[in-house]
């Protein structure tokens, strides 16, 4: 849709009518015959549904020039605010009154999944992992905002690839990426009053610190919706190391028991500590090594270091996902991949060294 000048409020209505058709290409002919309509609500909703089928929004002005009114008052003193007439036009595909709804969100066909599934439950894994819910309040407007933070470097396959697909499957909303590479940071961003009180409400996700998160019990009781959890989990928050084992560290305590407990009736084997303010699970290399095949991980970090291993037998640090991942693909030699691994980690040890002395 075209921006919207202020300065045409000021056009009377026969300028108002040519905009209509020059500016927002509205059939002339359509126009007139709304507006031979008697009853001025019908009119209304007819002149909203012209212009949403055509340009996919609603603008209160513009609704009201359609039907033959200068001002957009008449709108209010319809329907009570334009808010009422669009969800007359385009009205949510779900009675979301439970959870709450913007007209953002209804004009996006955003929607929430009514009942837990494993795509769902390895969404939850990634929200505990990298995820984060904020509401954040600016000239009266409450923004409403889920974000999902990764390393640039790294991650920039699972966001772009993985995570925007599953956001699409599960809630028809598509992610601000937002990249910033002098912090080597990657941001996918939904922006949605729907999604962010259906996380808070529904599955029990805070907003916030994530100290005292949980895996919400019907997918902590369940193994299959428990094993996808705990894969978006470890594919945001852990690391593959060197020595192949599945690895990490949360501030949530109780997450971390939960694994435990998940991990033990899966007859996974593992160690774990817990201290006053974190906790870490250390899967042994062995069950490392088959889950993070069985178990269908999506992370590109973790699954081209794990072939890359089962390939060649050995582990090169100091590289990066791409790389990796050209090299899985045979656009990359194996020995330019080591040669690369063994120069960082040469640079990274002097620089170790020059900043003990």
């Amino acid at each position: 849709m075209r921006k919207f000048s202020k300065s045409w409020r000021k056009s009377n209505l026969e300028k108002k009518t040519k905009i209509l058709q020059e500016s927002y290409d509205l059939d002339i002919f359509e126009i007139e015959r709304i507006r031979k309509i008697t009853d001025p609500k019908k009119k209304l909703v007819q002149a909203a549904t012209l212009q949403f089928e055509s340009f996919g929004n609603i603008h209160s002005d513009i609704t009201s020039w359609i039907a033959g009114y200068r001002s957009d008052s008449v709108v209010r003193d319809y329907f009570t605010s334009t808010l009422a007439l669009r969800k007359l036009v385009m009205p949510p595909q779900e009675n979301f009154s439970d959870i709450g709804v913007s007209w953002r969100d209804i004009r996006n066909r955003f929607k929430v999944p009514r009942n837990i599934n494993e795509d769902l439950s390895e969404e939850i894994g990634i929200h505990i992992g990298d995820g984060n819910l904020s509401v954040t309040t600016h000239r009266g407007w409450d923004s409403y905002v889920y974000r999902v933070d990764g390393c640039l470097r790294d991650e920039f396959i699972y966001h772009d690839d993985f995570i925007r697909k599953l956001m699409k499957r599960l809630y028809n909303c598509s992610p601000y990426l937002r990249q910033v590479a002098y912090r080597n940071s990657i941001q996918s961003c939904y922006s949605s009053k729907l999604i962010v009180k259906y996380k808070h409400q529904v599955l029990g996700l805070p907003f916030g610190c994530k100290k005292k998160i949980e895996i919400p019990k019907v997918v902590f009781d369940d193994d299959s919706f428990a094993i996808r959890c705990l894969v978006g989990i470890m594919d945001t928050d852990f690391t593959y190391s060197s020595n192949q084992s599945i690895q990490g560290a949360l501030t949530s305590l109780r997450v971390i028991k939960q694994m435990g407990s998940i991990l033990e009736r899966l007859n996974v084997s593992f160690s774990s500590r817990i201290s006053d303010t974190v906790g870490t699970i250390n899967i042994h290399k062995k069950d490392s090594l088959e889950i993070i095949e069985d178990w269908d991980f999506h992370n590109q970090k973790h699954v081209s270091k794990h072939f890359l291993y089962m390939e060649t037998g050995k582990s090169f640090p100091y590289t990066y996902t791409e790389e990796r991942v050209c090299v899985l693909g045979g656009t990359i030699a194996v020995d330019a991949l080591e040669k690369v691994s063994n120069y960082r980690k040469k640079v990274a040890l002097e620089k170790r060294s020059q900043a003990v002395t």
